[in-house]
């Protein structure tokens, strides 16, 4: 008779909820009617989830703020809002940042010397082995 004896599984990997953040950012004073913020890249093992967001604008103009990941340009556009001058997003799901993304928030529409402002909360995710 023939006893099968179990066998270990391969290891795989996984994301571990490692730490929150909550950060604010500003741009430089805005240029043409364009104020950009560029958030550091990612770790090409590490992940945000963004649950919570603020945008806002100092002055009188009524800019539009977009969230790009990696370049302005319409295939990486993730959110936005037309009232950028000050507007709130929740992501009940979290909005998801890969490994090695990179967030751009842009103004448009914005008065020269505008300065916008991003505040974010983001669980950070780990990758394990």
């Amino acid at each position: 008779m023939t006893v099968l004896l179990p066998q270990p599984l391969p290891a795989t990997g996984g994301w571990q909820l490692v730490d929150w953040r909550d950060d604010s950012y500003t741009s430089p004073p805005a240029a043409g009617g364009v104020a950009t913020i560029t958030l550091p890249q990612l770790d090409s093992a590490e992940r945000w989830q963004l649950t919570h967001m603020v945008a806002s604008c100092a002055g009188t103009a009524a800019p539009a703020m977009r969230l790009y990941l990696g370049s302005v340009q319409p295939l990486n556009f993730r959110d936005g809002t037309a009232s950028g001058a000050f507007d709130v997003a929740d992501w009940p799901m979290g909005l998801m940042l890969p490994p090695g993304a990179q967030l751009i928030a842009q103004w448009t529409g914005c008065n020269t010397g505008d300065v916008a402002a991003l505040s974010l909360q983001a669980n950070v995710y780990r990758r394990t082995s």
